[in-house]
């Protein structure tokens, strides 16, 4: 018995496995297919899809000009036609899509992970903005201060001015003003945007690091069911691809938090492409509600070589936290902070 449930095991990892390889060999074949069909409508070389690619197509069609059969047969029927030149001239007027949305999204895949594996060094850019942070307060000791989806600022003002009256004010001491002070500073640059830049060099280790999904080896698992749309054109020498994601929202312990989520919250849709937030409730606190929405990627590659030259992430997200429950207190305090957030990459061209 323990033979063949042995045997069993070898023969369900045997298969896992080659399940996997065989999956990522079909999307990279995939992806190769359709660079190879994007690179195909470019008949003059020059990087763009215009009118004159249908013209050349045209040409070779009626004979007016030379050209190889294989570069030519757009539609892959054997045949180098007046409908291959229709076909392309279709693609290069926009009314058709150059790929289907599977093999956009299989180029765009293998495109942006190859940052993680051919390293370019690039400029990063995150700027995180918070313009609404509301406070709901109940159950608090001094009665004005229970208060409904009031903004943040404006509640710590609320706090300092009922401090200053009587007979409150009389209690202060210059540390407990000085503290007050602090608060309202806080308060202020809660709601300032907050910009770092990196720069990370070219063959370095920390792409790892610094370039999304920050501390993986990969940097898209995206499937078409994780997201609402994909488009791809070419433009002036690039191939630019616009990932627009679904809206999403998470209920109570939907939503994976603190280190221990790390890898749940990467099989989430937002997960498998942006550097979403953990939200630590090792404090007591509680995650009652997340919201993610208008996630959009704009990703450019070199239509010749496939480097990778640009990358824009943009989300919004909403949270719902109560605070930790306060000793000897019913005090209850929840914040609904709406967040912004963007990550901007330019990357240098990659010499392979």
């Amino acid at each position: 018995m323990k033979k063949l449930l042995s045997f069993l095991l070898v023969l369900c990892i045997a298969v896992g496995i080659f399940s996997v390889n065989a999956s990522a060999a079909s999307d990279t074949e995939m992806a190769e297919s359709a660079m190879a069909k994007l690179q195909k409508i470019d008949a003059d070389g020059n990087g763009s899809l215009t009118t004159a690619d249908a013209s050349q197509y045209l040409k070779v069609a009626a004979g007016i000009v030379e050209g190889d059969a294989n570069d030519y047969d757009y539609d892959a029927d054997g045949v180098v036609s007046v409908v291959d030149a229709q076909k392309v001239l279709r693609v290069v007027a926009g009314v058709d899509s150059p790929v289907n949305q599977e093999e956009a999204l299989a180029l765009f895949n293998e495109g942006i992970n190859s940052v993680k594996t051919k390293r370019p060094g690039f400029e990063k850019t995150a700027t995180m903005v918070c313009p609404s942070i509301k406070v709901t307060t109940m159950n608090a000791p001094i009665s004005s201060m229970n208060v409904t989806n009031l903004e943040f600022d404006e509640y710590v003002e609320k706090i300092i001015k009922l401090m200053n009256t009587f007979p409150y004010n009389v209690a202060l001491d210059a540390e407990m003003k000085a503290q007050l002070e602090q608060m309202r500073v806080e308060a202020q640059e809660a709601y300032e945007p907050q910009i770092t830049a990196k720069t990370v060099a070219k063959a370095s280790n920390s792409h790892y690091t610094y370039f999304p999904v920050n501390n993986l080896g990969w940097s898209s698992r995206l499937t078409l069911a994780d997201i609402k749309s994909i488009t791809c054109t070419v433009e002036s020498g690039s191939i630019v691809y616009t990932i627009k994601m679904n809206d999403v929202t998470y209920v109570g312990d939907e939503y994976p938090t603190g280190a221990a989520g790390f890898s749940k919250r990467q099989a989430l849709p937002y997960g498998k492409i942006f550097n979403i937030p953990a939200f630590d409730e090792s404090d007591g606190s509680t995650v009652n509600k997340v919201s993610f929405s208008n996630g959009t990627i704009i990703y450019k590659q070199d239509y010749r070589t496939g480097d990778s030259l640009y990358a824009d992430y943009t989300y919004n997200y909403v949270v719902d936290i109560t605070a930790a429950p306060q000793k000897d207190s019913d005090l209850v305090m929840k914040t609904v902070t709406t967040t912004n957030a963007n990550e901007n990459y330019v990357m240098n061209r990659v010499t392979v």
